[in-house]
């Protein structure tokens, strides 16, 4: 009677677990551009000099989705979209955008759009946004995106809008968000959607006085950056770390229970999740090496181990979680040529010679090993968009 009772319990619970699966696969966003089927959209990013040596390495990609960024104003250095309407290079990449769209005519374009180029303007210009002052080249913009059509443009509004480093503030950012979604949908642009993308960062306690804004483990920390379900059409997360490994240090939560508490959101608010920025950050895959983020001291790893050590658990994360993460942007680049990622042998994150941390080689491309379980995954047609639908 104990056996027979012990394998009806597990058999119901079995039957439960396989409900719960299917319904949740089954959800019906109400958001524009979620593949149908269940499958995922892959974007490559995130400059254009990055974007085209991919194409040029990995031709077997049909490349559904490309990566790019500018942002509003910067009052330090008075532009608008710097890099957007002109070719410019801030140290991680030229940008682009004519060329890249003109390569990738098929492809969806996540935007990484941000307040400020400068951290200590975020608020500021948040605010300034908000209250309409550069309504007149934001609207130009809207509609230079609107010309795309029928291109799809994943607009993330304030990108890693809860990382420290870019100084955002909840209710400046909130009211900023708010503010772009009235007038793209005042200007009638339907071919864009808006992502509300968080960082998902473990280690609140390096964000100093301001650290309770930037705790997910703390109660409403997402509720209170949340813009609101009726101008948010994505949710973005930001995975980097599908575990510790690549840290050299212990952060006060895990880099898992950050990015599921955005999941466990999304799911909540029924919203499709984007994989807004995803690399395997701490390898070197041309090198065969690897370090931990916050420290460039490498050591050898072969190819199976970079793969079992990120793209693997990484894969396995998205799928475990296919019934909201719907697109997945991976950022498939030489870090070390790039200014702003450089981090020099034995440097530590935040010092001279590796102010960002260390990141190294994310080229899909720099390892025969790598490029083959690369294809053989991304070329998974029950599981990944294949063509341009749209």
């Amino acid at each position: 009677m104990a056996v027979s009772t012990r394998f009806s319990a597990v058999l119901f619970g079995c039957l439960l677990t396989v409900l719960s699966c299917l319904s949740q696969g089954a959800a019906d966003f109400k958001a524009k551009y979620v593949p149908e089927g269940g499958k995922i959209r892959l974007f490559i990013g995130q400059d254009t000099e990055t974007i085209s040596k991919y194409q040029q390495h990995v031709p077997e990609d049909s490349l559904e989705g490309v990566t790019l960024y500018t942002s509003v104003y910067n009052p330090e250095n008075p532009v608008y979209f710097h890099g957007f309407y002109e070719p410019a290079n801030w140290g991680a990449g030229p940008i682009n955008y004519q060329k890249t769209l003109d390569d990738a005519p098929g492809a969806a374009l996540a935007m990484g759009l941000g307040f400020s180029g400068d951290a200590a303007t975020q608020e500021l210009v948040g605010y300034e946004i908000a209250e309409g002052e550069h309504d007149k080249e934001i609207i130009r913009f809207i509609n230079t995106l609107k010309d795309m059509s029928p291109r799809p443009i994943f607009l993330r509004i304030g990108w890693e809008f809860d990382g420290f480093w870019f100084g955002y503030r909840p209710e400046s950012y909130k009211a900023a968000f708010r503010h772009i979604h009235s007038l793209i949908k005042q200007e009638k642009a339907e071919n864009i959607v808006t992502v509300w993308h968080s960082a998902a960062w473990p280690d609140y306690n390096i964000a100093g006085g301001f650290s309770d804004l930037y705790n997910h483990s703390k109660p409403g920390m997402l509720d209170k950056w949340y813009p609101g379900d009726d101008v948010v059409d994505w949710i973005g997360v930001s995975v980097f770390y599908p575990d510790l490994t690549q840290w050299g240090y212990k952060p006060p939560m895990s880099p898992q229970d950050a990015q599921r508490s955005v999941l466990e959101f999304a799911r909540k608010h029924n919203k499709p999740v984007i994989v807004a920025e995803a690399a395997p950050q701490g390898y070197r895959i041309g090198q065969q090496s690897f370090s931990p983020i916050n420290q460039h001291k490498p050591k050898k790893a072969s190819a199976s181990k970079i793969w079992d050590g990120w793209f693997k658990p990484f894969f396995e994360f998205v799928h475990e979680n296919q019934d909201v993460i719907r697109a997945v942007a991976y950022i498939n680049t030489h870090w070390d040529d790039q200014p702003m990622w450089q981090c020099a042998y034995g440097g530590r994150a935040g010092q001279s010679g590796c102010w960002s941390g260390n990141w190294g080689d994310s080229r899909v491309q720099a390892n025969d090993t790598i490029k083959e379980r690369w294809l053989k995954e991304i070329q998974n047609e029950d599981r990944w968009l294949q063509s341009n639908p749209e």
